[in-house]
């Protein structure tokens, strides 16, 4: 007669927490192609920024994407990452750095997935930001935690959420 209780209170939490124990590190129940495809978005993200490939960079977010920079002294500012200001504002970064040949380099680390289901994900990623200057000295700018959430769109992964955590102020503070 005891062992029905137990069986109810297992149950439950099977109920309770199924598809939760996906994210768990080490867990295997996850599918692996659209893991591939959303750490291909975030390495992309790096790669298209480095390029000054404007065109590309934006293609990986959703039309109302938000972004979110909290900075070294704990300061957050909100805007859309499409809004006509916001690209102009990508823009004059990307000809600063053209400009004073400072080649940045966004280094990806470490990825940790908080959630992830067929059509959402949900994860933190590590990145030591560099910069090469006139091509002489090559220097780590600081350390920086995203928060990315991603959405698939049409069966493709796209950006809808990025927060940008900076161990440090920057060498050109972020335009807002």
């Amino acid at each position: 007669m005891k062992i029905y209780p137990l069986l109810i209170v297992s149950l439950f939490n099977s109920l309770l927490f199924f598809g939760q124990e996906i994210n768990t590190p080490g867990n295997t129940d996850f599918n692996s192609k659209d893991r591939i495809a959303i750490n291909d978005v975030i390495d992309a993200y790096g790669f298209y920024w480095d390029s000054n490939d404007l065109e590309s960079f934006l293609s990986l977010f959703s039309d109302d994407a938000i972004g979110v920079t909290i900075n070294a002294r704990n300061e957050k500012d909100k805007y859309l990452i499409k809004s006509v200001n916001q690209v102009n504002d990508y823009k004059k970064r990307m000809e600063y750095f053209e400009k004073h040949q400072m080649q940045r380099r966004h280094m990806m680390a470490n990825t940790l997935f908080i959630s992830m289901d067929s059509n959402y994900a949900h994860i933190k990623k590590y990145m030591t930001l560099m910069t090469t200057n006139k091509k002489e000295k090559t220097e780590i700018v600081t350390p920086i935690s995203y928060v990315f959430k991603l959405e698939k769109i049409n069966s493709i992964w796209k950006i809808v959420y990025r927060e940008i955590n900076l161990d440090k102020q920057i060498d050109l503070p972020l335009i807002k």
